[in-house]
């Protein structure tokens, strides 16, 4: 839970020390409200322990939606990547397929009495 400071005393005058990253909104939010929590009178203190409490929850759950959201984000990647590589096999069949019609069109091609006369059309300029 938090720890009781002093309205001036905010540990680290609000900055952010390096490697924080993931923490520092939380720490800012905690932070800021540890100072308002401590502006309140004393006979407020079971309140105050409740609402450190609450925010201690928020922070929590905060960090567990951060971490599924990640987790399903990877999730989807992988997922993702699989689909590419089946869509890429199946272009690389379909490419095949028509290569191979495509040969075959040329083969019957060749073997038509219209095609070899266009040929010998073609060679005289």
């Amino acid at each position: 839970m938090l720890g009781s400071r002093s309205m001036g005393d905010s540990g680290d005058s609000g900055r952010r020390r390096p490697g924080d990253g993931d923490r520092g909104v939380g720490d800012a939010l905690r932070a800021a409200v540890q100072r308002t929590l401590d502006a309140t009178a004393g006979p407020a203190s079971s309140t105050r322990d409740r609402a450190a409490e609450l925010l201690d929850d928020v922070a929590r759950r905060g960090r567990e939606a951060r971490e599924e959201l990640t987790r399903r984000g990877q999730k989807a990647g992988t997922g993702l990547a699989r689909r590419g590589e089946a869509t890429r096999g199946e272009l690389g069949r379909r490419l095949e397929a028509l290569e191979e019609r495509l040969a075959s069109i040329e083969e019957l091609m060749r073997g038509r009495p219209d095609a070899q006369d266009e040929d010998e059309d073609e060679d005289d300029p």
